[in-house]
């Protein structure tokens, strides 16, 4: 899964119209990934086609280009158990997956 598979849909999801933040979306979106993928395992092959995968990759692309401010007048919350429960779930499907697969790490 890539950068460009993902951005039509985060676009979509945050409203975006335009290619002006086009780049900066590619690049949150290709950190999201890394980071999903380093909680969850390492074999590419898991990742392929997996929709729970889309859908971490893109919460944590939209809470990282909605909050992408470093400082705010406002307070924020910490509102991350979307996210959590999508690693989660990818955890168990990653193992199973594994298991299945006969792959070890």
């Amino acid at each position: 899964m890539t950068s460009d598979e993902i951005l039509p849909l985060l676009k979509s999801s945050l409203r975006i119209a335009g290619d002006e933040d086009n780049e900066m979306l590619k690049l949150i979106i290709d950190a999201s990934i890394d980071n999903v993928k380093s909680m969850v395992g390492t074999n590419d092959e898991f990742f392929k086609e997996n929709k729970s995968f889309k859908l971490a990759v893109l919460q944590q692309s939209t809470n990282n280009f909605l909050n992408r401010a470093s400082s705010s007048d406002v307070d924020l919350f910490d509102t991350k158990y979307g996210m959590q429960s999508a690693v989660l779930h990818l955890k168990a499907q990653y193992q199973i997956w594994e298991a299945n697969n006969g792959a070890t790490e």
